[in-house]
């Protein structure tokens, strides 16, 4: 990681640490490149969906931030933005930590795409997101 991209990190990381959500769920930033985060969390206990597999909601959670952290790392903070659509598919349980890649599909000046891709601890491919993105000029 650059050194830019490593203070972006450590920027998003500090902002997560004052959500009170983003703070619980413990996301962390593995790694940060142009249009790219790979994003981590481990399993707790308060994950469970009450079968002992993470709720479904955390791993939206987890795509969404991993979209968006992507898409940071294209806007210079010159841009605001908010998802306007979060399509999920849970392909199977998650009973680990798991980690999402994120990769920005497409930037243009208005909307943008990404894709996300989660797996559990074993490497195994637990959900897929797609991931649309409504940008605003900070000015």
């Amino acid at each position: 990681m650059d050194s830019a991209l490593l203070e972006l990190a450590q920027s998003m990381e500090a902002r997560f640490a004052d959500h009170p959500v983003r703070r619980f769920l413990e996301f962390r930033i593995l790694d940060l490149t142009n249009g790219r985060c790979v994003m981590t969390t481990d399993f707790k206990p308060e994950f469970d969906n009450t079968t002992g597999v993470i709720h479904g909601g955390i791993l939206a959670m987890l795509a969404d931030t991993a979209v968006a952290c992507a898409l940071a790392t294209m806007t210079n903070g010159d841009m605001n933005f908010a998802t306007a659509n979060l399509n999920i598919h849970f392909l199977r349980p998650a009973h680990t930590g798991i980690t999402a890649t994120a990769t920005i599909i497409k930037k243009g000046a208005k909307v943008c795409v990404g894709s996300v891709d989660i797996h559990d601890a074993e490497g195994r491919q637990v959900a897929t997101a797609t991931a649309d993105f409504v940008l605003h000029s900070t000015s």
